[in-house]
Formats: C-alpha cells, structure tokens, sequence
C-alpha cells in the first residue's frame, strides 16, 4: 500500500467531505445514521479543523481523495472515526490509512477507542488486525480499545 498516504484536511476540503458523509452507505453505518445539511456540516467542519485536540486527516490514493480519518483526543483517549468511500473497500486501503494515522499520531493519545455498528464486519475486522481489543458490545455497537505504544 505505498500509494496510500495522509494529509490534514483544509478548508478547501470542506465540500467534498460533506458530500462524503451524505453518501447512503455511509450514512447507514455512522453512528447517528442520519444525513446533515450544508450548515450542519459547515459549522462542524470549521471546528473540527480548528480543534488542536482534533485531526482530520484525508485519506490519498495517489492523487485521489478516498476517504476520512478523524482522530479526537478526550481524556487521553482518542476515538477514531474512518471510512472510505464506496469502491475504495476491501482492498487493504483502510488498514494501510489507519496504521499510518496511529503510527504518526501527534495527539497526547495514551489508548485508541473505536465504536463499530454490529453490522459493520468490514471496521471489525479492520480494528481487531491492527491489533484492538473489543471491550464492550451491545445490540447495535462494539467498542474496540487499543493502548498508544510509545517509539
């Protein structure tokens, strides 16, 4: 996966990242599982860059923007949030994407938090190959913890 690379969200971002996250499958497997409108996501997005305990990070293909790592840092935890777009999945781009975020997190991260929809087995398989623990499930989510190694 040496084509996969990150880079920081901008505000030039904006608009793609809120068409990304009113796709129906995507939508479908979010955790509120609802579409946001234009203002919605315009107000989140601006904070969400401007929050030093908060990285967004766009997932490359070479070239073209595939998808979304969201790494937020509360209480030494960071809770991850990724996901690819549709005909990005299944092809090891995820794993590469999210090894390269937890490897060069800049975040004061002692542990990795992730809540996966029960229905959602591709993140499940995801978390538990990069090494997360499921600590918690219930009849809709499984929470996956991993520990910050430091280098």
């Amino acid at each position: 996966m040496n084509n996969i690379y990150l880079r920081e969200a901008t505000i030039n971002d904006e608009l793609l990242v809120f068409e990304w996250r009113n796709i129906d499958s995507l939508v479908a497997l979010s955790s509120k599982q609802k579409k946001v409108t234009l203002q919605e996501h315009q107000q989140w997005f601006k904070k969400k860059i401007a929050d030093l305990n908060c990285k967004l990070l766009i997932i490359q293909l070479k070239e073209k923007s595939i998808g979304l790592i969201r790494l937020e840092l509360e209480q030494e935890e960071c809770k991850i949030t990724i996901y690819l777009i549709p005909g990005y999945e299944g092809q090891g781009f995820g794993y590469a994407a999210l090894s390269q975020a937890i490897d060069n997190c800049t975040l004061d991260c002692k542990s990795y938090l992730a809540e996966v929809q029960i229905k959602n087995i591709p993140s499940q398989k995801l978390f538990q190959k990069l090494g997360f623990s499921k600590t918690f499930e219930n009849d809709v989510f499984i929470f996956y913890n991993k520990n910050h190694i430091s280098t």
